[in-house]
Order: structure tokens, then C-alpha cells, then sequence
């Protein structure tokens, strides 16, 4: 009898993915990071961390977990949307998949949420949620409450000229990426990628996708935690960064923010909460009346610069954020 050949090894139908996540003194929440993306119901092929000058023990880490893969470069050569391709010309993954390394997955489903989100051939990215983690540390009026069935929204436009006509609330939610939790099909970043910019290369990407007949995927159920502690003029300056980034982008102008309305509701929720104690209560109904005045105040600067011309629009960024809006470091206790 003939002897027969050998089989030839089955491919794998498993994703091919690799995580990126660009880091700086990022040593108190990495290893939760790292750990919960290694627990994912979906392997990844490669975790690359991308180092600009941590000089916390953050390298340390990352060498301690297997898969991970460590790229060092200078401080000065930071930059949102170059590091982040940086990243993607070394990664051998089909699929990429963005974060940053105080996040860590909400459930071990996450990355597997992110993937339902490539229902077609022409969906090229798929972003997600994220939400305080329910901890003393972290503002309990943003802690995560479900209060419906998450479902998967996708956007496509017949050409840029429609995507042009949507009304500028559309553009801007199809446009809403964000690189805390986000995966892409690599092919694409190769082919479209991030502008070299210091705040907004997922949205921009989003934009120049969506611009070239791509379509693009959101799944809220696809959450991480993700906490920054603020105060008063770090979320002004957020609120004017991202209010004249929707107008420029979209033509969207932000709602005029409900400010009594959502204190009272703040603090409604924080007098439930059974949970904290009543110096707690007063400490948290303080910090949101401060964030609550920040968004209120930000947004009416934006408005009134909006009409004024774009030159006054660009002069309150440039005189805010001629950076990007550096949040503090939220304490581990």
C-alpha cells in the first residue's frame, strides 16, 4: 500500500492579534493591564508596550509577563499618532488592538466584544466603552451602571460627500474613536495611518476612513476601566479640547452643559450610595460641583468663541490646550 502524505497542519481560524499600548510611569496599574488582557477569552499573539522614558520600574513589568514585547524610545520622540504607528509597523498580528496602561479589561470578554464588531469585509475599526472602576479612589458618579442591552452601531457613508451631508451629530459620532479600547484591521492602519498629531489621532483616523468609503463599528459592551482624577482646570481644558475638535471636525457644536441638572443628580446618587461614608458623600459632592462648572464654563467659552469666527476658536485652543490635556494620576488608595 502506498504510503500517504502527511496531512498538512489545519490553519488556525483563531484571530491573529497583537495589543499595543504606548506607556509612561505607568508602574501602578500595568500589571492589572498586561494580566487582564492575558486572561481574554481570545488569545493575542503579542502584547507591544511602547516606553517613552518611565523611570518608575514600568520596564521592569512589562519584561516580567510573557508575550510582551518592549520598544524604548526618548521622551521627545513621543507622540500620539507616530508612537502608535511606530507600534503597528512592528506588529505581525492581522488585527491590532489599542490601549493604554492604566485601563484594564472590564471581563474577559472584551477583546472577543471588540471582534463581534467586524461583521463585514469593509468594517475597518471597532471601538468601545470605558467606565470608572467601582473603587474608593475613583468618582463614584461615574462607577459603570448598565441600563441597557448593549448593541453594536455601525456607520458607512455611499461616498465623502454624503458622509459630508450626514448632520454634524452623526459625523461626530462616527468619528468617536477612541485608542483606550479600540481594535483595527492592521492592512488598514498600513495603509491609512495616524496623523503625526499631539491629541486625536483615533478620531482623525476615523475621519480619513470614513472620508475613503471604510466603515467603522462601536460596541459599548467592549468596556475597560479606565480612571483619571481631575479637578477644575484639567477637565476645562479636556472640555475645550474636545468641544473645538467636534466643531472643526464635524461642524458639531456641544450642547450648552445642564450644569444644575446634573449636580442635583450627582449628588442624588451619591446620597444612595450606601457604600460611602459621609465625609465620602461631601468629598465626592465637592469634586463633581467642581467638574460640573469646569464642562459648563469650558463649553461656554467655546461657544462664544464658535461665534466669533474660526480664528477666535482656534486662539481659545491654542491658549488651553497648545497641549494635550495631561489628567493627574488618580492615587491607589
Amino acid at each position: 500500500m502506498a504510503k500517504l502524505p502527511p496531512k498538512a497542519p489545519a490553519k488556525s481560524t483563531a484571530p491573529d492579534i497583537s495589543v499595543i499600548i504606548p506607556v509612561k510611569n505607568e508602574a501602578a496599574g500595568l500589571a492589572a493591564c498586561l494580566q487582564g488582557i492575558l486572561d481574554q477569552t481570545v488569545p493575542v499573539r503579542e502584547i507591544i508596550v511602547i516606553d517613552s522614558g518611565s523611570t518608575d520600574g514600568t520596564q521592569d513589568i512589562v519584561k516580567s509577563f510573557p508575550k510582551t514585547v518592549l520598544i524604548e524610545i526618548p521622551p521627545s520622540e513621543f507622540n500620539h499618532g507616530a508612537t502608535r504607528n511606530l507600534g503597528v509597523s512592528k506588529a505581525k498580528g492581522e488585527l491590532i488592538v489599542f490601549t493604554v496602561g492604566d485601563a484594564r479589561p472590564m471581563a474577559s470578554d472584551w477583546i472577543e466584544q471588540l471582534l463581534k464588531g467586524l461583521t463585514s469585509p469593509d468594517i475597518v475599526a471597532v471601538g468601545g466603552a470605558q467606565s470608572a472602576p467601582p473603587e474608593k479612589r475613583t468618582n463614584p458618579v461615574e462607577w459603570f451602571q448598565q441600563r441597557s442591552t448593549p448593541a453594536v452601531t455601525v456607520y458607512r457613508f455611499e461616498s465623502p460627500e454624503a458622509f459630508a451631508r450626514a448632520d454634524p451629530k452623526t459625523r461626530w459620532q462616527a468619528t468617536s474613536l477612541d485608542d483606550v479600547t479600540a481594535l483595527y484591521r492592521r492592512s488598514v492602519l498600513l495603509e491609512i495611518p495616524f496623523r503625526k498629531i499631539v491629541y486625536g489621532e483615533d478620531v482623525f483616523f476615523a475621519l480619513d476612513a470614513l472620508n475613503k468609503g471604510y466603515a467603522l463599528a462601536f460596541n459599548p459592551a467592549a468596556r475597560v476601566f479606565h480612571y483619571h482624577l481631575e479637578n477644575y482646570q484639567t477637565i476645562l481644558k479636556r472640555t475645550i479640547a474636545v468641544a473645538s475638535l467636534r466643531y472643526q471636525m464635524t461642524g458639531y457644536e456641544t450642547p450648552p452643559h445642564a450644569f444644575g441638572r446634573a449636580f442635583l443628580r450627582a449628588v442624588a446618587l451619591l446620597m444612595r450610595n450606601n457604600k460611602l461614608t459621609w465625609s465620602e458623600r461631601f468629598k465626592w459632592i465637592r469634586y463633581n460641583y467642581d467638574l460640573g462648572r469646569a464642562i459648563r464654563d469650558g463649553l461656554i467659552m467655546v461657544r462664544q468663541a464658535t461665534a466669533k469666527g474660526g480664528e477666535a476658536l482656534q486662539a481659545l485652543h491654542e491658549q488651553y490646550c497648545g497641549t494635550p490635556p495631561i489628567p493627574l494620576k488618580a492615587s491607589s488608595t
